[in-house]
């Protein structure tokens, strides 16, 4: 006879204000959903405290987290490594504990792009994104790792349009 586990699996969301942030009551639906005894809980954590919380979460064990605002790029010094869009990109919105690794991810951009591939391959097209930073460059960079053939950036602020596409330019193929 096998024993019940009372244990559950941790993940959760860093952010500054967390109260806002639905995303738990969407998780904890999906893990009931799904019969999983896992746990989604957001945390208030202040950016002064961000080390001592990824600290926490590892010792805990924590699955993963989901990084928000402040975190998504000071998170990057506390992890031991990051996914190749999150390298790029230079921001993390997930973190996974890849056997006592914590390891960094975008998922942004890479969402976008696997939401549109059942209607449209972005590989070999000439693709115009709105918009130069935050999400745009997610999406940015997701669109030439799957193989866009050219991005045309459109912008209000020339420079960052250029910051963008020449980010593109060093990164991916």
């Amino acid at each position: 006879m096998m024993s019940q586990n009372f244990l559950s699996t941790l993940t959760g969301s860093f952010a500054q204000p967390a109260m806002e942030n639905p995303t738990g009551v969407v998780m904890e639906a999906a893990f009931k959903h799904h019969q999983l005894n896992w746990r989604y809980i957001n945390c208030e954590i202040a950016p002064a405290s961000l080390k001592e919380a990824v600290a926490g979460a590892k010792a805990m064990q924590w699955r993963g987290f989901n990084c928000s605002i402040p975190h998504k790029i000071n998170i990057i010094e506390h992890l031991d490594g990051l996914g190749q869009s999150a390298k790029i990109i230079g921001a993390v919105n997930t973190v996974i504990n890849n056997n006592g690794k914590l390891i960094g991810e975008n998922t942004d951009g890479r969402g976008f792009v696997e939401s549109i591939k059942d209607t449209i391959d972005p590989a070999d097209k000439h693709v115009v994104l709105f918009g130069a930073s935050g999400a745009a460059r997610a999406v940015a960079v997701e669109l030439a790792l799957a193989g866009a053939k050219q991005l045309t950036i459109v912008n209000r602020s020339i420079e960052k349009a250029q910051d963008l596409c020449d980010l593109i330019e060093q990164h991916t193929s």
